[in-house]
Order: structure tokens, then sequence, then C-alpha cells
């Protein structure tokens, strides 16, 4: 009993705890992601720059190429008719996800066009062999020192940068920032992989040791769950669990999307966005709501439909391992 309350613990610390944490770290980071460049469209923007005494100037929000690297830690970037030096050490960095398309519109959340991209992160060494000409747009402070305009962040607040190719880069980035499945994140295969090959050697050196079978089986059973949702005829619940997942997914960036217009236009910023969101109805309230809840249903259909498609598998798995073992 011990052995089989052991790679139970196994089974539920590799596949579910573990890739769980990593799976609410993500949708934090996301989060943050998405407010950070919801609440960047009411700040001002870095515009021409008169001069001045050195001071701190404050959060702002920039647009420009890349014109120059410089030093070691940052980059110039050009803007209409003024440019920042941009200090990016500790910065966040994103690439959005190319897009052909017109931005998110109301024509296009009726098409239910999704999100298929997430936006990628780059580190700063990855980031200096990009071309010039680049688009950037950061938020971060701003001050000026020795004449001239410098954006940076702080430990608890980066400057936060992202390339994009596109001139609607506040809606495209909260209709795309988000992870396609939280569960599988940075920590998901290295946590599968090792409570798989933990298990499966449990399994080996029950059968050698013990000749126990039914713990075998079960050792077996449970190194081979990560893979039991692929195998016939349970990944017909699969696809239909990928299905309503896909379906939440873009009913929870539709959800963001009415929720920055309506943070725009509480904040006067609609005009400054040239008139994106026109095409949006203006009461939003209850739209958002409908997005939230269809977009539970959608989750709890696909949380329904994986855990059918995963019993079933199971359970022919486990029968199969009798008539071998």
């Amino acid at each position: 009993m011990i052995l089989v309350a052991s790679a139970i613990f196994i089974a539920f610390f590799s596949y579910l705890i573990v890739p769980g944490l990593g799976g609410l770290q993500a949708r934090s980071r996301w989060r943050r992601f998405r407010k950070r460049v919801r609440e960047s469209a009411l700040l001002p923007e870095v515009g021409f720059d008169p001069g001045g005494n050195d001071s701190p100037l404050g959060s702002h929000r920039f647009t420009g190429r890349i014109e120059a690297l410089q030093g070691g830690d940052s980059l110039w970037i050009r803007g209409e008719g003024v440019s920042v030096q941009a200090l990016m050490s500790d910065s966040e960095i994103y690439i959005l996800p190319s897009e052909s398309a017109s931005p998110p519109d109301a024509q296009a959340l009726e098409e239910e066009r999704l999100p298929e991209g997430t936006p990628g992160t780059l580190s700063w060494k990855q980031m200096t062999t990009l071309q010039e000409g680049y688009r950037v747009y950061l938020i971060g402070f701003l001050e000026r020192r020795d004449g001239v305009l410098r954006m940076f962040g702080s430990r608890e607040v980066p400057l936060l940068s992202i390339l994009h190719d596109s001139e609607d880069v506040i809606p495209r980035a909260v209709w795309s920032g988000r992870q396609k499945n939280e569960y599988w994140n940075s920590l998901t295969p290295w946590a599968l992989l090792a409570g798989s090959l933990a298990l499966f050697v449990m399994a080996s050196a029950v059968f050698r040791t013990y000749q126990a079978f039914l713990p075998a089986r079960i050792f077996l059973l449970l190194a081979l769950i990560p893979v039991l949702p692929f195998l016939p005829p349970g990944v017909a619940f699969f696809f239909f669990y990928l299905a309503n997942w896909r379906r939440a997914r873009f009913l929870r960036a539709e959800r963001d999307i009415l929720g920055l217009t309506a943070f725009l236009r509480a904040g006067d910023a609609v005009d400054d966005m040239a008139g994106w969101g026109d095409d949006l109805p203006h009461n939003t309230i209850p739209l958002i709501k409908s997005c939230r809840r269809r977009a539970l249903i959608s989750e709890l259909a696909a949380a329904l439909a994986f855990v059918l498609g995963f019993i079933l598998n199971a359970a022919l798995t486990l029968f199969i391992l009798y008539q071998v073992t």
C-alpha cells in the first residue's frame, strides 16, 4: 500500500500540482501584461521634446522604430519628431505575432477570428540582433537627463517593450496576450517526463522484485497518463475538448477586447486611438458578462470531454495490461 500511495502521490504531484502552479504563474503573467497594455492607453505619449532641465517626467508610452544600439543595455528609438534612449536592462520584451488581417473589430468578433498566436518573449541578447527600423512600443518611466529623453523601468515595474508590425498595437496585444493552454507551460514537459519515468522505474522494480502484478499494473497505468488522452478511442473526446477550449479562449479574448473598449471610453482615450472601437457596441457590460458565462460553459464542456476520454482510455489500458501481464 505504501508503494501504491507513493505512486499516486508522484502522479498527482507531477501531472497536476507542478503544471498547475506553472499554469497559475502563466495566467498571472499574461493578466499583468494585458493590464499594463490596457492602462498604457491613458498614459501621455512621448512627443516633441522642447527641452528643459533634467527632471523625472513620470510614466509614459512611446511608439517608434529601432534606430541604433548603444553600449550593452540601451537602445535608441526614433518616433515622430523625437528620439528616446530606452534602458533595456531588466526589461520585459515581447514580440506580437505577425498579422496581415485587420485588427479585432466588430466584424472580426462576429466572425470569431481567434487569436491564434501568443506574443513571444525575447531576451535582450536576442533583441540586439533585430534590424534597424523594427517597430517598438514602450511603456515605462520617462526622464530627461543630460538633455536626453530616457525611458526605463524598475525591478518592481520593468520597462515593457513590445515589437510589432501594425498600427493597432494596444488592441492587438490585448487580443492575443494570453496562454493558449495554461496547463501546457514551461514546467509541464519536464514534470510529465520526470513523473512518467519515475513510475516506469517503480513498475519495473515491482515486477522484478515482488512479482506484485496489481501494483505494477497500477504503476504502468499511472506512467502512461501523459499519452492516454491521445490514444483511440478516447482521442475523439480529446478533439471535442480542443474545440471547446479553443472556443473558450476566443470568448475570453473577446471579453478582453470589449473590456478594453469600455476602459478607453471611460478614460476618454478613444480619440487618441484614432477612433478604434467605434464599431463595437457602446453598452458592452452585458456582452462582457455573456462572454464570461459562455467561456465558463465551454471550459466545463472541455473539462468533461477530457475526463470522459481519459476514463475510457484508462479503463481500456488497464484491461489490456491485465491481459498481457
